[in-house]
Parts: structure tokens; sequence; C-alpha cells
């Protein structure tokens, strides 16, 4: 069983050394892999790297608990979000482009000329964008902990850092690119092999599903069990994806490495095709996983232990090495695209040092694994807690740098301090969120107080008619 996942982390490492040896050590190079990412690489690194561990484990395990509603919310306001691959994406490649930027804190930053902004825009992404990266790598220890009992949860996530940091430390942006091809292929093709073997186990899509449906007829409508999925947390998870994935600074920075505008738009059109698809099946075997009896004790581990029960062993093993591309594939994007902010945007664009930074990041997510994960948390719920809503409250501020000429980097400071003051008093009192998320309303109150701030207080702005020169 193991010699699949063998196989596959051997060629991630042959990956990495191979892009070692055509890409240059320049910035560009090492960074952006030249800016030269044609529209089949991109549209797979986008997927690869948005397909995480909470795709394979935290789906199948959502599915579990709230039913068929969390394929609705997944994939509506994830296909939707391709629209910012144009929105926000079109303008970021072109800036990125014609200025150099490489990182997202410099073209906020940029814009006015603020280097304060730019600091703190990188400081925010950075502390959000941290416990993602260590999510990854607990997903990778569950993954390998079920292909070796014997291994501990600990032992598999640290081992699974250790290849991404290698290969990420080789190759660069585009180690993590061609790699990202290999994985997103892999993860696709493993999960509909996990849905056709155990929905014929289980006597077919119909029989299984009519299964669940007499344990709990409330997971095929909604709201579902525990009437979770109200209209207001549909509308807010969608608002969630929308704005939030493009500031995820993985997906951020891959928009600078579009080789031209046609890159961008072929992954707007495939990739709403592909999340519409994909996004079905965990959440399908999360929802049969209540017609079998089965005992689930921790619901991100459902996917693993329905295709262990149902499937041959070697799909067991080629499901988990596909579940293990995808949250490696984030890692290793995520991974990347922090040590370049923390890098660039603090003391340059070092490529030596980045490579520090790079090591000291894998340092970090060891340590959350070992100390700072809380498993009844779930994957999806440690996410959307720290993450998602922390990340969400930038998007007022990216959105008015690329189109509204009005406004100041006041406006935008003031609206990235209030926004995630409003995410962190949630931990501490339970604020009114009218039956929302309560990242909606941080999202929603932080474009309110960038709006009143830069007409309050215009300053002066004069990067502003320089930033609206090629749209």
């Amino acid at each position: 069983m193991l010699l699949l996942a063998v196989i596959y982390i051997l060629a991630l490492l042959a990956i990495g050394v191979y892009a070692r040896t055509k890409a240059d050590n320049t910035p560009e190079g090492y960074f952006l892999a030249n800016r030269g990412f044609g529209p089949l690489v991109l549209f797979f690194t986008l997927a690869a790297t948005n397909f995480s561990a909470f795709t394979f484990l935290g789906f199948a395990g959502a599915g579990y608990t709230h039913g068929m509603g969390q394929y609705g919310v997944m994939a509506l306001g994830t296909a939707c979000m391709a629209l910012m691959f144009y929105v926000i994406g079109r303008r970021v490649w072109q800036l990125g482009k014609t200025r150099g930027y490489v990182t997202p804190g410099e073209l906020v930053g940029g814009r006015y000329g603020s280097r304060g902004l730019q600091l703190l825009f990188t400081g925010v992404m950075s502390v959000f964008t941290i416990p993602y990266l260590a999510i990854q790598a607990v997903g990778a220890g569950y993954i390998l902990q079920m292909l070796m009992p014997s291994v501990s949860m600990e032992v598999g996530a640290i081992a699974a850092i250790a290849v991404i940091c290698f290969y990420v430390l080789s190759g660069g942006m585009r180690a993590s690119g061609w790699t990202d091809v290999v994985q997103g292929v892999l993860m696709i093709a493993a999960m509909v092999a996990a849905v056709a073997f155990v929905g014929h186990a289980l006597g077919g899509f119909s029989q299984a599903s009519a299964a669940a449906r007499d344990v709990s007829p409330a997971l095929f409508s909604r709201p579902g069990p525990g009437s979770y999925f109200t209209v207001k947390i549909w509308l807010s998870f969608f608002v969630l994806w929308v704005f939030c994935d493009p500031m995820f600074p993985q997906m951020f920075t891959r928009f600078y490495t579009a080789k031209s505008q046609r890159s961008l738009r072929t992954a707007m059109v495939l990739y709403p095709l592909l999340v519409s698809f994909f996004f079905l099946l965990p959440v399908l075997i999360g929802v049969w996983a209540h017609g079998t009896g089965i005992d689930v004790d921790t619901p991100d581990n459902v996917l693993l232990l329905m295709v262990e029960r149902y499937t041959p062993p070697m799909v067991f093993s080629f499901v988990s090495v596909g579940a293990l591309g995808a949250l490696m594939s984030t890692a290793d994007s995520q991974l990347l695209s922090l040590s370049t902010m923390l890098t660039a945007d603090t003391v340059g664009k070092n490529v030596r040092v980045s490579r520090m930074v790079t090591v000291a990041l894998s340092a970090f997510a060891v340590v959350f694994v070992l100390f700072g994960y809380d498993p009844a948390s779930g994957i999806m719920g440690t996410l959307v807690d720290t993450t998602f809503s922390g990340l969400v409250v930038l998007a007022p501020a990216v959105l008015a740098t690329l189109y509204w000429d009005r406004a100041t980097h006041l406006g935008c400071i003031a609206s990235i301090l209030s926004g995630e003051t409003l995410v962190m008093l949630q931990y501490v009192v339970e604020l009114p969120t009218g039956g929302f998320l309560p990242s909606v309303v941080a999202l929603l109150f932080a474009a309110v107080i960038l709006i009143a701030v830069s007409m309050l207080f215009p300053g002066e702005n004069a990067d502003a008619a320089r930033a609206t020169e090629t749209r």
C-alpha cells in the first residue's frame, strides 16, 4: 500500500531537482517562474493550489455533518470566485508586469507610496495564512497514519512538511507550478475513483443515497441536520468564497505568474467547470457514510474510512495519495508565497533570505502540528474561524486599490485594522451578526470604513493616476 506513496514522493523530489536545473536564481525566476505560466499550467496551479486538505477531508467531513447543502455552498461560491480571476487577477497581472511587483503588499502599498500599508497588508496576510499552511501538514499526518497505523499523525505531518520544503527550496515557483500539474491530475483521478468504487460497493449511487436518506432525510434538504444551512448562512459562505479566495497569498501571487491575459481567461472558464463537478464527490461520500453504519469519531476522517472499507487496497492507496497531493499542492504554494512576502516586503527581493524564511516557516508548521492543533475543531471549522475570516477583510482594500481612484492609504489602513479588530472580537464577546457569519459582517464593516475614511481624509494620492494607466 505504501508503494504508490513512495513513488509519488520521489516524483515530487525529482521535479524539484529538475526545476532547479531549468530555473535561474533571480527573484523573477525563483519567486514567479519569470511570469511564464501558460494557460494549462496556470489553470492547474490555481486549481491544485486551492484544492487542499479541506477539499478532500474537510468537505467530506462537512458533508457527513451538514448534508448535501455543503455541496451547494462550496460549488456555487467557489465557481463564481473564478470571476475574480478577471476582476482582480487581470489588474494584478497588468500592474505586476509593468511595475515588477512580486507580492500583494507591494501592489497595495505601491499604489499609495505607503510603506506602512505594505507592511500591514503583508503582516495580516501572513498571520492568517500560517495556520492554513499548518493545517495541510495535519491533513498529511492523518493520511499517512491511515496508510501506516504505526506512524503517528505528528510524524507523518513532519515528513510531509520536510518533502515540501525540499522541492520549494530547490525549484521555487517553477517547481511549485510543475508539481501542481501532476498533483492536480492525480487528485481528480483519485476522487473519481473513490466515488466510483464506493458507490459500486454500496449498490450504486441511487441505493447509497437512499440508504443515507433512510437514516437521516435532513441530509438531502436545506437547512440540513441541525438546521445549519439557513439562507443567511448560504449567502454568507457564497460571499466568503468569492471575496476571500483571491486574498489567499498563494492565489494572489499566481496572478503575477500568468504569461498573458489569455492564460487568465482560460483559467476563468475552466475553473468553475471543474469545481462544479469535483466538489460534489467528497460530499457524496460523506453523506453516504450515514447509510453504512460506519463508526466515524472524527468527521474529517470519513472519506478515508469509507474508501478503506469499501474499495480494494490499491484503490485506497491511490485515493490516499490523491488526498496527499491535494494538500501538498496547497502547502508548497503557501510556503513559497509566505516566504516571498516576508522577504520582499521587509528586506527586499533576496532569494537566499527567502529560502531561510521557507525553512523557518516549515519549522513553525511543525510546532503548530505538535502543540497548536485542536482536533475537535475539525479542518473546516479551523479554517473558517481563522484564515478565511481574517483574509476576507483585505478584499475591500484590494478592490479599492485596483479600481477606485479616490481611495487613500489611510482609508485602507483603517479598513484593515477595523475589520480585523471585529474578527478578533468575536473570540471575546458574542457580536450581533443577524444570522450571517461574523466574517461577512467584518467584510461589510471594513468596506464602509474604507469609503468613509477615504472621503473624510482625501489627502495626497499622487500615485493614483499612474495606477490607472494600464486599465
